[in-house]
């Protein structure tokens, strides 16, 4: 009897520890179905992306068509990428007409490589947001520094990107690929990419010889002398693409960069004369004045005016200044004015083709008149 009642408890104990195993089992499959929902729940739709930029992540559905920027950087990608914008902004924005109807002429070194007619949304930091409304785009890109109080509102228009610190050393790259993502075309970031290396290695080739007599540079930004100045620095868009040319970039003195503004004092220029050749970018982006046309139909673009209406006070200023004038860069004829719109304010790889243009037209032809 007592083997009996052995048996008895065994078989009990066995049908508790396979319901237990199974029970348990069960319950992990639950747990992961459970998991594997929760995983799907979290994932884009099919035909969608996460995209990430400095102001959070976005998701972008499809492939946009109707694409706005809100900078004249972001415009710059944009076109890298052969893409056309739907709207645009502009940081000096002379034109007031609801679309640019004349690129070329109206948006300074990016127009010509525009094929439609963008509408006008006025000026970077204050885009009309109802115009863009009313357009219901597709996607909105632009920059944190001049768009970041209107992210939300953006982003209830249209899937939104802005990025922070376009002329931080490889900043634009990743942006670009960033964009390229949104727009499903990471390949062609690459490319772009690529073509912008290509086009360094053959600068350096073409001013090896410049570079070797005169390789001390110094980036100066200023619109008016006694307002002071700033230096731009190697680690930063300008600072690597020269450098890739071979030329050394002076750093600002180690006062003006624990500094509470960047700007520098003229006073401050003697602390600078190792420099071989200086680069001058004129800022003034007054648009009070100097950016109206005396003959609307003139064939002069607005970039020949804001060449101009950007390099002409400094210029000046540099050639009336004692202490600029005493600088070695000066007294050897080395110094060259150009504007911060273009050399500091595309920061992309189309700026980058103009500014290698615009260098060896300062270095190989040298048609300045100072």
């Amino acid at each position: 009897m007592s083997r009996l009642k052995r048996f008895a408890n065994w078989l009990l104990l066995s049908v508790l520890t396979i319901s237990l195993i199974v029970g348990c089992g069960l319950l992990a499959r639950n747990d992961s179905a459970n998991d594997s929902a929760l995983e799907v729940t979290t994932q884009p739709a099919s035909g969608c992306r996460i995209v990430q930029h400095d102001l959070g992540e976005t998701e972008i559905c499809g492939q946009p068509q109707k694409v706005v920027t809100l900078s004249a950087h972001i415009l710059d990608l944009l076109l890298s990428l052969d893409v056309q914008p739907f709207a645009s902004t502009l940081p000096l924005n002379a034109h007031t007409g609801e679309v640019f109807n004349d690129p070329a002429r109206q948006i300074p070194y990016l127009g010509e490589r525009l094929t439609g007619q963008p509408i006008n949304l006025g000026r970077d930091h204050t885009p009309s947001l109802e115009a863009l409304v009313g357009l219901k785009p597709d996607l909105i890109v632009g920059e944190g520094g001049r768009n970041a109080d209107e992210y939300e509102l953006l982003s209830e228009i249209a899937p939104t990107l802005l990025w922070n610190d376009r002329t931080a050393l490889g900043k634009w790259q990743e942006s670009l690929q960033d964009l390229a993502t949104a727009l499903g075309m990471d390949t062609k970031a690459e490319t772009v990419i690529q073509q912008y290396e290509a086009a360094i290695a053959s600068a350096r080739a073409d001013l090896v010889e410049v570079v070797a007599a005169h390789p001390k540079l110094l980036l100066l930004g200023a619109n008016r002398l006694d307002e002071g100045f700033v230096v731009i620095a190697p680690d930063s868009y300008l600072g690597a693409l020269l450098a890739g040319i071979g030329f050394q970039i002076i750093p600002p003195p180690a006062a003006a960069i624990n500094a509470s503004t960047p700007l520098m004092s003229i006073e401050a220029l003697p602390e600078l004369n190792d420099a071989d050749t200086i680069i001058v970018l004129g800022w003034n982006f007054d648009t009070s004045e100097g950016l109206e046309k005396s003959d609307p139909s003139a064939d002069t673009s607005m970039g020949d005016l804001l060449e101009t209406h950007q390099v002409k006070t400094i210029q000046q200023d540099w050639q009336t200044n004692s202490i600029a004038q005493s600088l070695t860069a000066s007294q050897e004829n080395r110094v060259y004015f150009t504007t911060f719109y273009k050399w500091n304010g595309l920061n992309g790889p189309i700026g980058a083709e103009l500014i290698l243009e615009q260098l060896r037209q300062f270095f190989l032809t040298d048609n300045r008149s100072q």
